[in-house]
C-alpha cells in the first residue's frame, strides 16, 4: 500500500469530533469516571502526550515498564487445604501442571500462636489454612517438592518469623544450601494488624523483628525475600486504586525505616521487599496501577539515595477476593482471567489466580487446574509472556498511568502527614477512608451503576453444578492436639528472645530442627519483647456480592425448609418483539434475589392475563408494557390483575405517561435501590430477610 489509510477522507478536527460525540451539547463530559477521581477521556490526541518516552525502557529506572523483559512472570498458587497430606498432593499436582511458585497459607492456630494446650486450639486448628505446627508437619506438606527449583512463599500472619524458621529448617534438612534456597517469607506486620486486629508484640517490635530477619536473609540467601507488603485486606475493605497504592508505598516506607534502624541500607532493604497488589477486573486501570506502583516506589528509593538500577522491588499480583462470588461462581473464571491479564501485561513479576470456587470452601481439583491453566494460556498460547509492557506509547495508557500515580502519591502523602502507615492504622484514618469507599462502591452496586455479572445482573437460578467438599476439622484438631502434646518443650527455646536482631532467624531454625513448634517460637519471641501485644479494630472485608448473596442465601434456606421457590408473574403486553426487552430486564432484576420470574408471553388481553395469573396462584405481578401501549390499556391490565388477586403490582421501566396512568404500586427501573426493593418483594412473598435491606449490606 503506497497511500495512507486515511487517503480520500477529509481530516476531522478534535472540535468536530467532540461536537458529534457530545451530540451538540457543549457541556457534555467526554470522559468516563473510574474511581478516586480518576477519569479516562474518550479520545486522546497529540496534546495529551506526556513526554517523548514517559515509561522509559523495560528493565530500567523508573521501572514503569517492568523488570522482566523477555521472561515469563512467575505462576504462584495459594495452597491452604487443612489436611497436610491433601495439601501435599495438590501442591505436587500444581507444580507438575505448570505452577512455578507456591504460597503456603498457615491456619489460625499457627498465625495466632495457639498451641495444643490452649482451649482455643480446636477451633483454630485447620481454620483458613494448612495445619502446620512444626518441622514434621511442614516436611509432610513439602514432601517431594524440589526446593531449589520451586519458590515457597509464606502466608503466616504474625508468625512470619517462626514460619520462616520452619522453612529454613526444611531447606537445611533437605540439603539445600542457603545460596540455592528460593522463597519469600512475606513478613507484613502492618497488613497482619489490619486484617487480624492483633499482634503478639507491639507493631514497632514486629517491624524490627522483620527487619532483623531481612538483615539475616540479605547476608547469604540471594534467592529469598523476607519482607512483604500485601494490599489484599485493604482492597477487600474498600480501597480503590489510589488508596491501595498510597497504603502500599507507605507500608514499604515503614519497612525501609525499620530496616535502616536494623543496619540494612535502603537498596538492600528494597531487594528484601515483595509487593503484592490486589488485581481486579478493570483491565486498563489495573495495568496502569501495576505500572504506577513501580514508578512511585522508584521515586521513594531515589529520595533514599538508591542508585537507579536498584530502585525496584518484586511486584506480584493476586486476584482480589473482593470480586470472587459464591453465587454463579463460574463467572469468577472470567473475572480472574481479566485480572491476571492486566497484572501480567502490567509487568507483575508473579501472579496468583484465585480458583473460581474458592468462595464455596476448599477449591476443587477443577478450580485449581483452571486457575493455573488460565495463566499458562495467557503466557504461552496468547504469547503475553513474550512481550514487555504493551500499553507503552499509548497516550491513553500513559495518561492513565500518570493520573493513577499522582492520585496514589496524594494518598501516600496524606498517610505520611498522619505519621506513617502505622499511625494511620491506629488513628483510624485508613479504616474511615476505606469504609467510605466501600459504602460508595456498595451504592453503585445496589443501584446497578456498577455491574457485576451473575450477581446484580443476569443471575443464574437453580443448581450451578458446583460441589462443596466437607472436611472434618474436629477430627484433625483432636488428633493433632494429642500428637503435638507428646513432645516436651525444647529447653533452650527461650534463648531466641535474647538474640540480637539479625540472629533470630538462625536461632529459630536451629530450634525448629530440634522440634520446636511455631506457637512456642511465637510465645518465646513475645516474652522477650519490651511491650505487650497490640490490638486495633480490624478492617472489615466488604465483598462486592455480599448484599445480593445475603438475599440469595435467604431464599436458598427458605427452599431448603420445604417451601416453594418465590415467584413473580410478568404480565407482558403486546407482541413478543414489543415486550421482550422489558421482560428480560425484569427477569434480570427480580431473579437477582432468587425470585423466579414467570413471563406471560403473548396473550390477547387483560382478561386472559388475569386468568393465567389466578390459575398460577401468584401473589405479585410486574407489568411489562411496550411504548406502543396506551395508558388506558395498561390501567385496565392493572385493574384486572388486582381483581384476580394481585397483592402488589410493579410497573417495569416504562414511559412516564404509562407509569402515571397505570396505577401500579411501585415503579422499578434503572437506578432504583435493588436491595431495598427486592428485600421488600421477598417479604411480600413471606420470605423474611434477616436484618432487612440495611443488614443485607453488612
Amino acid at each position: 500500500m503506497s497511500d495512507p489509510l486515511a487517503a480520500g477522507f477529509a481530516p476531522v478536527s478534535y472540535e468536530q469530533w467532540s461536537k458529534k460525540a457530545g451530540r451538540d451539547d457543549p457541556d457534555a463530559e467526554l470522559s468516563t469516571r473510574l474511581e478516586d477521581g480518576i477519569e479516562a477521556k474518550w479520545l486522546y490526541t497529540c496534546d495529551d502526550e506526556l513526554s517523548p518516552d514517559p515509561g522509559g525502557l523495560p528493565g530500567r529506572a523508573p521501572f514503569v515498564r517492568g523488570t522482566r523483559a523477555g521472561r515469563h512472570w512467575q505462576i504462584r498458587q495459594q495452597h491452604g487445604h487443612l489436611d497436610r497430606a491433601v495439601a501435599n498432593r495438590e501442591i505436587l499436582e500444581d507444580l507438575n501442571g505448570g505452577v512455578t511458585e507456591v504460597t503456603l497459607g498457615f491456619d489460625q492456630a499457627a498465625r495466632l500462636g495457639i498451641g495444643p494446650g490452649d482451649e482455643r486450639f480446636d477451633a483454630a486448628r485447620g481454620d483458613g489454612g494448612i495445619a502446620i505446627s512444626n518441622l514434621e508437619d511442614l516436611s509432610q506438606v513439602l514432601e517431594g517438592v524440589y526446593l531449589d527449583m520451586a519458590g515457597i512463599a509464606l502466608d503466616a500472619g504474625a508468625a512470619a518469623l517462626p514460619a520462616a524458621a520452619l522453612l529454613a529448617a526444611r531447606w537445611r534438612e533437605s540439603g539445600i544450601a542457603p545460596d540455592r534456597a528460593l522463597g519469600s517469607f512475606r513478613a507484613d506486620p502492618l497488613g497482619t494488624l489490619a486484617r487480624e486486629g492483633t499482634l503478639p508484640v507491639s507493631p514497632e517490635e514486629a517491624l524490627a523483628q522483620a527487619a532483623g530477619m531481612a538483615l539475616e536473609v540479605s547476608r547469604g540467601m540471594p534467592g529469598v525475600r523476607a519482607l512483604g507488603v500485601d494490599t489484599g485486606i485493604y482492597v477487600e475493605a474498600g480501597a480503590g486504586t489510589a488508596w491501595e497504592l498510597g497504603i502500599a508505598i507507605a507500608t514499604g516506607v515503614e519497612h525501609l525505616r525499620a530496616a535502616l534502624a536494623a543496619g540494612l541500607e535502603p537498596a538492600a532493604a528494597a531487594a528484601q521487599i515483595e509487593f503484592t497488589l490486589a488485581a481486579g477486573p478493570d483491565q486498563f486501570l489495573e495495568m496502569a496501577k501495576f505500572r504506577a506502583v513501580r514508578r512511585l516506589w522508584a521515586r521513594v528509593l531515589e529520595q533514599c539515595g538508591v542508585e537507579p538500577g536498584a530502585r525496584h522491588s518484586a511486584t506480584y499480583g493476586e486476584t482480589t477476593a473482593r470480586m470472587i462470588t459464591a453465587v454463579d461462581p463460574w463467572v469468577n473464571m472470567l473475572r480472574v482471567t481479566t485480572a491476571a491479564f492486566a497484572a501480567g501485561t502490567g509487568g507483575a513479576d508473579g501472579v496468583t489466580v484465585t480458583p473460581f470456587d474458592r468462595a464455596l470452601g476448599q477449591p476443587s481439583n477443577l478450580g485449581r487446574r483452571i486457575a493455573r491453566n488460565t495463566q499458562i494460556v495467557l503466557q504461552d498460547e496468547a504469547s503475553l509472556g513474550r512481550i514487555a509492557d504493551p500499553v507503552a506509547g499509548s497516550w491513553y495508557g500513559e495518561a492513565l498511568t500518570d493520573e493513577v500515580a499522582r492520585s496514589g502519591w496524594e494518598r501516600f502523602t496524606e498517610i505520611e502527614k498522619e505519621g506513617g502507615a502505622l499511625a494511620a492504622l491506629r488513628s483510624g484514618l485508613i479504616a474511615d477512608a476505606l469504609a467510605g469507599e466501600a459504602d460508595h462502591r456498595r451504592e453503585e452496586l445496589i443501584h446497578r451503576t456498577r455491574v457485576m455479572t451473575g450477581v446484580n445482573e443476569f443471575p443464574l437460578l437453580g443448581d450451578d453444578g458446583t460441589q462443596v467438599t466437607e472436611v472434618d476439622r474436629e477430627a484433625l484438631a483432636r488428633i493433632d492436639r494429642a500428637r503435638l502434646a507428646e513432645r516436651p518443650e525444647p529447653g533452650d527455646i527461650g534463648e531466641i528472645a535474647a538474640i540480637a536482631l539479625g540472629g533470630q532467624l538462625e536461632k529459630g531454625t536451629s530450634l525448629a530442627v530440634a522440634g520446636a513448634r511455631i506457637d512456642e517460637l511465637t510465645a518465646a519471641l513475645a516474652a522477650g519483647a519490651s511491650g505487650g501485644p497490640a490490638s486495633i479494630r480490624p478492617l472489615e472485608p466488604r465483598p462486592d456480592a455480599a448484599p445480593f448473596e445475603h438475599l440469595r442465601d435467604t431464599v436458598t434456606a427458605w427452599e431448603a425448609a420445604g417451601n416453594d421457590r418465590p415467584q413473580i408473574y410478568l404480565a407482558c403486553m403486546g407482541t413478543i418483539a414489543a415486550h421482550v426487552n422489558l421482560a428480560n430486564w425484569a427477569k434480570s432484576f427480580f431473579e437477582v434475589a432468587g425470585i423466579e420470574t414467570v413471563p406471560s408471553g403473548y396473550l390477547e388481553g387483560a382478561a386472559e392475563q388475569a386468568e393465567v395469573f389466578k390459575a398460577g396462584g401468584f401473589r405479585l405481578a410486574a407489568v411489562c408494557a411496550g411504548r406502543s401501549e396506551t395508558p388506558e390499556g395498561v390501567a385496565g391490565l392493572v385493574e384486572s390483575l388486582r381483581a384476580a388477586g394481585a397483592e402488589y403490582i410493579y410497573m417495569v421501566n416504562s414511559t412516564p405517561e404509562l407509569n402515571q396512568a397505570a396505577g401500579a404500586d411501585e415503579l422499578v427501573k434503572n437506578g432504583v435501590n435493588m436491595v431495598e426493593v427486592l428485600t421488600a418483594a421477598l417479604g411480600r412473598l413471606g420470605v423474611e430477610v434477616a436484618g432487612g435491606p440495611v443488614g443485607a449490606g453488612r
